[in-house]
């Protein structure tokens, strides 16, 4: 295949039927998903290849020629009470609270999580941001290096992965199907100019995307696919990004539409609360509009309004087009 293709185009690909899941099971896989495809095409567009971060999972791929890959992250059926590494981490380790009935958030360590195809955002490529939105990064134990946690409990995730969700082609590194995740730090939101190692000039200027932090340098951590939303006559987009800071589970919804008339973004729940979002102007995406805010519960509409409260869009969340892949709601 000689075509040559940029990560947006390779990004557009990723859309596919619609799915019936739903509850907190579904937004866990959405979240991972979102995430692992984002971080995938950076680092096909890159020229690299074997494993890559993925929000709570690292994992192996297998890369074609093609650019395909086949993730063999298993999606296992979630246990309805904490296993016993879980439940020890809880009891042993200082600061960890429990989430729900099988997950616990552990702190972060003092070291810094161990990236796999994390690419370094130089200060010149960041036109605007990075802004704190209110957004956490999260992975798993095995992300991390031995040290940065007890013996028995890396050793004991890093034998789930590989006798439980490991296979013959390998298995996943810094999973969160053992019900333990660890913040691994805020993720901000900033619009920066694509990296050389991308292939692409940069003429059409900056992108929404989101940076983590590791070592006082930035670096990509997931952008909003294609950005056709930011294109005049486009419908606004949605994404999510998990927030367990609380000590319970809600979302961080960050939105985009085209031009700067966007004055006030209502966020309505399925049970009819409303939040007030963040809004951003032209300020940090040059003549576009983003949004963002914590979310408890499950979001179900959007309203945008300018500055006269003239309603200029009400976006009905979309069900997510694939489990795993979730991008665009």
């Amino acid at each position: 295949m000689n075509e040559t293709r940029t990560i947006h185009q390779l990004e557009r690909d990723l859309h596919g039927s619609e799915d019936a899941l739903s509850g907190p099971v579904l937004a866990d896989i959405r979240a991972r998903g979102r995430s692992r495809r984002r971080h995938r095409w950076a680092a096909y567009a890159a020229g690299s290849t074997a494993v890559v971060l993925a929000a709570g999972a690292v994992v192996g791929v297998a890369t074609q020629r093609s650019g395909e890959a086949r993730d063999r992250t298993p999606v296992a059926d979630h246990p309805t009470t904490l296993t016993p590494l879980a439940t020890r981490a809880l009891r042993e380790i200082p600061g960890t609270v429990r989430l729900s009935e099988w997950q616990v958030l552990v702190p972060s360590p003092t070291q810094p999580v161990r990236e796999f195809g994390d690419q370094k955002v130089p200060a010149d490529h960041i036109e605007a941001g990075p802004v704190d939105i209110g957004a956490r990064r999260y992975t798993g134990v095995t992300a991390y290096a031995p040290a940065a946690f007890p013996a028995w409990l890396w050793e004991g995730v890093k034998d789930y992965e590989q006798t439980v969700l490991g296979s013959e082609e390998g298995y996943p590194v810094g999973s969160l199907d053992t019900g333990i995740i660890v913040d691994a730090g805020p993720l901000d939101l900033a619009c920066m100019r694509p990296l050389p190692e991308w292939g692409e000039d940069g003429g059409d200027g900056c992108f929404p995307a989101m940076l983590a932090e590791k070592n006082g340098s930035r670096t990509y951590a997931w952008g909003m696919g294609t950005d056709d939303f930011l294109d005049e006559g486009k419908d606004l987009e949605l994404f999510s990004s998990p927030d367990y800071s609380a000590g319970v589970p809600r979302m961080v919804w960050i939105g985009g539409t085209d031009g700067t008339d966007v004055a006030t973004v209502t966020m309505v729940t399925t049970d009819g609360s409303e939040l007030e979002a963040t809004v951003a102007s032209g300020t940090l995406v040059p003549g576009e509009s983003m949004f963002w805010g914590t979310v408890d519960g499950e979001l179900a509409q959007v309203v945008t309004r300018d500055e006269d409260g003239k309603v200029l869009e009400r976006h009905q969340v979309r069900p997510c087009s694939d489990p795993v892949d979730c991008e665009v709601r």
